[in-house]
C-alpha cells in the first residue's frame, strides 16, 4: 500500500471533521436502527446489515478517508479473542482511525468469533490486519510440532538447499494469510536485541591473518563474511542474503494481491534495493527521551526508499500505558511539553520534519493496554491532534 497522492479536494470538509468525528469515542448503542427490534451495541454486531443508514455513510465516507494520505494509526494488537464484554478484546472496537492492526501472539487457526470480527473490521472501517512475529531463525512460529526446523524446511521442503526452505517457509506464511484473507505480513527483525538467528545476523568479527572477517556464529550453512556490511539485507552472497530471500518471497506473494509488507524493529539492516519491496518501516522508539533522539533513529534509515513517507514511531504500552509513552520524555513543542501525560505519543503524532515533511504514522505496542481514561484514550487524542496538524498542511505528505 504505497501513499496514495494527496487527492483530497472534493473531500475538504470530510477531513475537517475526520479527524475528530473518527477519533473521539464510537457510541456503543444507537437509536435509529430501522428495521431492527432492538438498538444493537457496536461490541454485539456481526455483520454491515446491522448498521443504520447513517452508520453506513459514516463508515462509507471513513473508508473513503483511509484512501487519503493522513496520519496513519496502528499497534500490536494482543490478546485478541473477540469474545466477552470486554471491548478490547475485539477489532471493531478500536478507534475508527487505526488503519492498520499487527496481531500479537496469533499465528493462524482463527475461530469463527475472531473470523467474524476480522471481516467486520476489514469491511466497515476499512481496517487493514496483518500477521506478526520476530523472525529469527528458519521455521519460527509454523514449523510441526515435534519436528526439527532444519530437517522439515531445509532437508525435506528445500531439497536440501537453505534458500529454497526459507522460500517454502515464507510461502507457508503467505498461505496462512491466504486461508484467513488477512492483509499482509509484519516481519519483526531485532538481531541486535536479542533476537539473532539463521535469518536475522547479528555479526560478530574476529581478526585472521591480519584481516577483520565478520561471522554470524547460528548462520546455516556457516558462514564467514568480510566487511562491515554482512548484516545488511541485500541479494548479494557476501551480505544476508537468506533475509533478503524471506522478504523477497513474501513480496512476490503478498504485493501483486495487494497486501501490505512491513517491517518492524530495525528496518535500517535493509538495502536501499531491498527497501523497495517493504510498505512501511516501523521504529521501536520505545524509550526515547526527547523529539530530537526519536528523529535521529528515524534518520539512521534515511537510506531507504521514501524513508519519510513509510515511516512509523511506535511506543510501548506494555509498560508505558498510563503515562501515553514516555513518562519522562521532552517534546520541542512547548504545548507538547506542558501536558502532564501522553507528551511522547503526542510529539510523535504531531512530528514534522525539519524539511516540513510528515511521517506516515504512530502506533502503539500492546495497544489494547491503553485504558487509562477511557478506551484507547491516547491513541485517539494523539491520532485526533495530528490529522488536525495535517488537515491544514496539505503539501506535507510526499
Amino acid at each position: 500500500m504505497k501513499m496514495l497522492k494527496y487527492a483530497l479536494v472534493a473531500l475538504t470538509a470530510l477531513s475537517a471533521i475526520s479527524c475528530s468525528k473518527w477519533t473521539d469515542e464510537e457510541k456503543l448503542t444507537y437509536d435509529s436502527q430501522q428495521g431492527l427490534k432492538r438498538s444493537i451495541p457496536m461490541i454485539e454486531m456481526t455483520s454491515a446489515d446491522q448498521l443504520t443508514p447513517a452508520q453506513k455513510e459514516h463508515y462509507a465516507k471513513l473508508r473513503a478517508w483511509k484512501q487519503t494520505p493522513h496520519v496513519r494509526g496502528f499497534g500490536w494488537f494482543g490478546g485478541w479473542t473477540a469474545k466477552g464484554t470486554d471491548p478490547q478484546k475485539y477489532l471493531r472496537m478500536l478507534p475508527d482511525s487505526v488503519d492498520i492492526v499487527s496481531l500479537w501472539g496469533t499465528h493462524g487457526d482463527l475461530t469463527e468469533a475472531q473470523k467474524t470480527d476480522l471481516k467486520f473490521f476489514q469491511e466497515v472501517k476499512g481496517g487493514k490486519v496483518l500477521l506478526c512475529w520476530i523472525v529469527s531463525n528458519l521455521g519460527d512460529q509454523l514449523t510441526p510440532k515435534g519436528k526439527n526446523a532444519i530437517d522439515y524446511w531445509v532437508k525435506e521442503k528445500g531439497n536440501g538447499e537453505f534458500l529454497e526452505g526459507v522460500k517454502a517457509y515464507a510461502n507457508a506464511i503467505c498461505d496462512t494469510i491466504e486461508k484467513y484473507n488477512l492483509d499482509g505480513f509484519d516481519i519483526d527483525y531485532e538481531p541486535y536485541y536479542g533476537g539473532s538467528g539463521n535469518l536475522a545476523t547479528a555479526i560478530q568479527a574476529y581478526e585472521q591473518d591480519g584481516e577483520t572477517y565478520y561471522y554470524d556464529w547460528k548462520k546455516y550453512p556457516a558462514a564467514a563474511y568480510v566487511g562491515e556490511e554482512a548484516d545488511i539485507i541485500d541479494a548479494s552472497e557476501d551480505r544476508n542474503i537468506g533475509m533478503y530471500t524471506f522478504v523477497k518471497t513474501l513480496y512476490d506473494r503478498l504485493q501483486p494481491k495487494g497486501r501490505i509488507l512491513l517491517f518492524d524493529g530495525e528496518p535500517y539492516k535493509l538495502s536501499a534495493e531491498a527497501s523497495k519491496m517493504i510498505t512501511f518501516y516501523l521504529y521501536q522508539a520505545y524509550d526515547e527521551s526527547t523529539t530530537a533522539a526519536a528523529e535521529a533513529k528515524m534518520r539512521q534509515g534515511s537510506h531507504l526508499d521514501n524513508w519519510e513517507g513509510k515511516t512509523f514511531l511506535t511506543l510501548e504500552f506494555q509498560k508505558y500505558a498510563k503515562t501515553g509513552g514516555f513518562p519522562r520524555y521532552t517534546s520541542s513543542r512547548a504545548d507538547i511539553q506542558k501536558l502532564d501525560v501522553g507528551r511522547q505519543i503526542m510529539d510523535y503524532a504531531r512530528m514534522i520534519l525539519p524539511n516540513g515533511k510528515r511521517i506516515a504514522g504512530i502506533g502503539t505496542y500492546h495497544m489494547e493496554l491503553d485504558t487509562e481514561g477511557g478506551n484507547y484514550r491516547f491513541l485517539r487524542q494523539a491520532l485526533n491532534a495530528g490529522n488536525r496538524v495535517s488537515a491544514t498542511q496539505k503539501e506535507e505528505f510526499q
